[in-house]
């Protein structure tokens, strides 16, 4: 086990990103996503949130098939509602795929200008819900894990991804809920990619997309301009968590919460119950880490996601705003909760 660890160790000391083309999938991996989430003000005065969610999936058979689902949602914080969208599309005929500069599934792509630029274009044909933003960055990456590196568990070193993030994406352009289209002046958005399953190289059943897997993630950026990211991570239901985090302060500097016990991530006793699925959802969180502490709250509860149509997997990801009670500051981000089922009732066995 420790050999194991080691190795992991050598892999992150020569590990390096290559930007703009690691921002794009990776044909030799088996498991990757690009997460793109945000908070975004309309010129009207309201506020929305949105997750949209690329995901690529090599099949395990003779085939060797890939494929591409797409989560999409918006968060009406006004009238408290959450719209979802989702699809799933097999590389034939160029339905979906990817290339160094565009990911795309169906009517869902996301352009990949430069190493600091993107292009989101999202019109899903039930209209319902679209998006057309251009990002902007400058404050460059932030590895999640040494050099990208990042370890999902504690007790087993197979349990990896490579993983960065990118943060305070200056988001404009324009989104359509329902039948009406607000013009986007300001917001801020959160890059989120993971690789995992090197061909050749993953041995067992065992992937972090698997159902049994579990994993509370949250990401912050604050008012004073550090941002932050932690999680915690089970393989299932009977495993213990594992927690790690992560901060990025204003200058630059990163610091990582890897060690056992160096995080503190607890939910507070506040649940709230799915009306559509049942399960029950930790919504309030208390965070502590090495200098600080977090209390995170949703911008209102009714923003899961049921993606049973597409990756087959329910989860929690929505709006939260953070606060620190000691240092009176303030940050804003998403959370993201898998792995919860619902509860049997007392008449099931």
């Amino acid at each position: 086990m420790a050999k194991k660890f080691f190795l992991l160790g050598v892999l992150s000391i020569f590990f390096q990103f290559q930007f703009p083309k690691d921002h794009s999938f990776h044909k030799n991996f088996g498991l990757e996503w690009v997460y793109f989430v945000g908070i975004l003000n309309a010129e009207s005065g309201e506020t929305f949130g949105y997750e949209l969610s690329f995901f690529r999936v090599k099949l395990k058979d003779e085939s060797q098939s890939e494929l591409y689902p797409v989560h999409f949602a918006i968060s009406d914080v006004k009238n408290r509602k959450h719209y979802t969208e989702q699809i799933i599309k097999r590389n034939i005929g160029g339905l979906s795929g990817f290339t160094e500069s565009k990911l795309w599934s169906g009517e869902y792509e996301a352009n990949i200008l430069n190493k600091n630029e993107f292009h989101l274009n999202v019109h899903p044909k039930s209209q319902l819900i679209s998006l057309d933003l251009h990002l902007l960055g400058s404050t460059g990456v932030f590895p999640q894990g040494k050099n990208g590196i990042s370890p999902k568990s504690h007790t087993n070193p197979a349990i990896y991804s490579y993983y960065y993030s990118y943060p305070r994406l200056e988001s404009k352009g324009t989104i359509k809920v329902n039948d009406n289209i607000y013009k986007i002046v300001s917001g801020m958005s959160w890059l989120d990619h993971e690789w995992s399953e090197e061909d050749g190289k993953s041995k067992g059943s065992f992937t972090l997309s698997s159902k049994e897997s579990g994993w509370d993630w949250v990401c912050i950026s604050t008012e004073a301009g550090s941002d932050f990211v932690f999680f915690r991570f089970k393989e299932g239901v009977d495993k213990p968590y594992s927690i790690f985090g992560s901060m990025r302060s204003v200058d630059g500097k990163i610091q990582y919460f890897d060690s056992p016990g160096q995080v503190q991530m607890e939910p507070k006793s506040k649940f709230w119950k799915s009306p559509n699925t049942k399960i029950e959802y930790p919504l309030e969180w208390k965070i502590e880490y090495p200098g600080g502490s977090w209390e995170i709250s949703p911008y209102f509860n009714e923003q899961e996601f049921d993606g049973r149509k597409s990756t087959g997997i329910v989860y929690w990801e929505g709006m939260v705003q953070a606060k620190n009670p000691s240092e009176k500051t303030k940050g804003f981000g998403y959370l993201e909760l898998k792995g919860y089922k619902k509860k049997k009732d007392w008449w099931e066995f």
